[in-house]
């Protein structure tokens, strides 16, 4: 598992530097943003880099495919078990990652007075809902038809959760003036829900992977 995760991030940290790049450049621009003010841009770019990170492992698969590595591993001592486990922790790295930096910079935001402390915790838990979703949803698919259909699925997935997060944010909304609960908590209630999808995908992909004819 170990030497798994190991290939998969070195590879991860040669083919996909571009992702770091707009990471960086959309941290400035939430920066610059939060400091002046314009929200919008703000909740954009911290959104589309998690979005685009929390993909990593659906990449690096679609790369394995293409060199047969996925199909060589299997002369390895691993399991496929291990397989599947090596792309999830790639997952999580890579959001995870993205996910603690927007975090951080919200929290300076806050403590520099530009942003309230509800906030930060409403579009923290916002982020990490939207890491986990993507790969919960991409991943299985992928490993029980392979890159060019879980790609497919994918690129629904971002239209469906782009078009979605309007209703996200009235939900929000909604369910604190119903129950009287705050949007913060709201959101860690979401949270707690996509972690039991997400260990779910992690099991589901698993089982399919095991039964896959390669």
């Amino acid at each position: 598992m170990k030497a798994l995760f190991l290939a998969d991030f070195y590879q991860m940290m040669t083919n996909f530097k571009f992702y770091g790049v707009f990471v960086l450049i959309s941290a400035v621009i939430t920066v610059w943003s939060g400091i002046g003010g314009v929200s919008g841009i703000g909740m954009f770019f911290p959104i589309y880099a998690v979005l685009m990170c929390s993909v990593i492992g659906m990449s690096v698969m679609q790369l394995d495919e293409q060199s047969r590595w996925n199909i060589y591993v299997q002369a390895l001592p691993c399991s496929r078990r291990d397989q599947v486990s090596s792309k999830y922790a790639v997952t999580l790295v890579s959001a995870g990652a993205v996910w603690l930096l927007f975090l951080l910079i919200y929290t300076g935001l806050a403590l520099a007075g530009y942003m309230d402390w509800s906030m930060v915790l409403a579009l923290g838990g916002l982020l990490l809902f939207i890491g986990l979703l993507a790969p919960a949803v991409s991943l299985p698919p992928l490993f029980r038809w392979g890159s060019a259909k879980g790609r497919l699925i994918y690129l629904v997935l971002v239209v469906v959760m782009a078009s979605g997060l309007g209703a996200v944010f009235s939900a929000l909304g909604t369910v604190d003036s119903a129950v009287d609960l705050p949007a913060p908590v709201v959101a860690a209630l979401l949270v707690l829900i996509l972690i039991a999808l997400f260990v779910g995908s992690w099991a589901l992909s698993v089982r399919w992977y095991e039964k896959r004819e390669l």
